[in-house]
């Protein structure tokens, strides 16, 4: 953790409610630049690439009661955590990591690091950067670990990403600071929230990429699961413990507002970015799916005092529940913010590369529109639900993206885009490889932070800007399953 205070912002909430993901993160000042080391100088060895190994494969559970019937899953597994529902990966920034991927499945996997801004080679998108991994291949993902966060291991295979998605399939990424003091936190936990469609028996329902699904918000579950469990799960603290919780969406559609009960809590990070730490509006924010967001929980010094972090969906619904027992720990002093993360602290928009493209198709709000009948019908090409049109026009089709890029330019260039929602549906669009300033309506500004994935409310429109500073083939995409797989995305190049 950096001892330096950074400059307050004014912006210090965000907004409540699906049709907005405004957060109010302040960038940290830019870090000293280094002095380049003399000719007379040894060059430092690179540290060998530290190997994780994975193992895509399909497994049966119960996910209601003891009575319940057993479940079509899919996991990824450790070697040696064969049991563990979905792996966790820690390693210290600056260490470059290889995550070495088996697939057991009977299906093709392509998988992306959610937030990872690497190199183009490790984006894992199919066509874009390399093709899937058959059943019973390998694929090795090469990184550099330089860029610390959360991070989201999912499927990105357009067909199969519904599917795969809903049967339980991700891991959790964690680079940790280099310069972070762990001590600082009592507890670093791991939130990833799900919801999971059970049938009426309370077996996961098997309508993957449904058209009534699709054509609307994506598949909504009816149960809420935590860590692959069913929610909520619990954590005795002593009093006066600060908690870090990474929080991390990986439904397949759920757009959830998550509220903390009981203990004053900051937002410390956003989209795998820091920020300087906040309170959150009536402490709620806002997560999308593939969204991740950080946030450190002050346990009271009193025993006996619960707390919890909850989804506020009906009357509300406890994720993860804590309680202070024991002795106390001593007061500490406030949060600082985490390290600079290298990000330009302004962008020049006058020289920009600009293109606009708009989301439309799907159907509207009318209950008839979801009949079977109508649906078919309508959508005789199912992977076309939903249509991107943008230039160039005409483009064809191949591999669930267009066959030329809706932007060209150079490393280094400014990109900014317009993207309108024209249907009558949220949007969710994630962009790879880079971090992204939402614009106001005129350039006449930009909120203080940087994202990688967008909420979209219906009928709405977002200006986006970046700099293209990682050359390769990046998606822009929605990270809707359902949305992803019926025709959201597209792509950038940088040269």
């Amino acid at each position: 953790m950096t001892s330096r205070q950074r400059p307050a912002t004014s912006r210090r909430h965000i907004l409540e409610g699906a049709g907005a993901f405004v957060m109010a993160c302040a960038l940290p000042p830019l870090a000293e630049a280094q002095v380049k080391a003399g000719a007379d100088k040894p060059m430092a060895e690179k540290p060998a690439p530290r190997r994780f190994s994975l193992r895509a494969e399909a497994y049966k559970a119960r996910l209601g009661d003891e009575k319940s019937p057993l479940s079509d899953l899919m996991r990824l597994t450790q070697p040696d955590a064969p049991t563990a529902s979905f792996p966790v990966l820690r390693l210290r920034a600056g260490t470059p990591f290889e995550i070495e991927v088996e697939n057991a499945l009977n299906q093709p996997l392509a998988l992306h690091l959610r937030g990872m801004r690497g190199p183009n080679s490790a984006d894992g998108t199919p066509v874009l950067t390399r093709e899937p991994v058959p059943p019973g291949g390998k694929q090795i993902i090469s990184l550099p670990g330089t860029q610390a966060g959360t991070f989201i291991l999912q499927p990105v295979l357009p067909e199969s990403v519904a599917e795969q998605n809903a049967r339980g399939l991700f891991a959790v990424v964690i680079v940790e600071e280099a310069a972070t003091d762990t001590s600082l936190f009592d507890h670093d936990l791991v939130l990833a929230f799900s919801d999971w469609r059970l049938d009426d028996k309370g077996a996961l329902a098997g309508d993957f990429l449904a058209l009534e699904d699709a054509a609307r918000l994506g598949r909504l579950g009816n149960k809420l699961a935590v860590n692959n469990a069913p929610a909520p799960a619990h954590l005795d603290v002593r009093p006066g413990a600060r908690i870090r919780v990474r929080m991390v969406n990986v439904a397949n559609a759920r757009v959830v507002p998550i509220k903390v009960a009981g203990y004053p809590a900051q937002v410390f990070a956003i989209d795998s970015t820091p920020c300087q730490p906040f309170d959150p509006l009536k402490r709620t924010v806002i997560m999308a799916p593939a969204t991740r967001i950080e946030l450190v929980l002050q346990a009271p010094q009193e025993a006996g005092v619960a707390g919890a972090v909850q989804a506020r969906l009906g009357d509300g619904l406890p994720l993860y529940t804590f309680k202070t027992v024991g002795t106390p720990i001593p007061p500490r002093g406030a949060l600082a913010a985490l390290p600079d993360p290298g990000l330009p602290p302004a962008i020049r928009l006058q020289d920009a590369v600009r293109k606009s493209m708009a989301i439309e198709g799907g159907i509207g709000t009318d209950p008839k529109e979801a009949e079977q009948d109508a649906l078919r019908k309508r959508f005789p090409a199912p992977r076309s639900v939903f249509v991107l049109s943008s230039p160039p026009n005409g483009s064809e089709i191949f591999g669930g993206y267009t066959r030329r890029p809706v932007a060209k330019m150079k490393k280094g260039a400014v990109f900014v885009l317009t993207i309108e929602n024209r249907t009558a549906w949220p949007q969710v669009i994630g962009v790879h490889g880079h971090a992204f300033r939402l614009l106001h309506a005129y350039d006449d500004g930009w909120e203080p932070y940087f994202l990688d994935t967008l909420y979209m409310a219906p009928r709405s429109k977002a200006i986006l800007a970046l700099v293209a500073d990682n050359p390769g083939k990046w998606a822009i995409r929605s990270t809707l399953a359902e949305h992803y797989g019926t025709g959201v995305a597209t792509w950038f190049e940088v040269t």
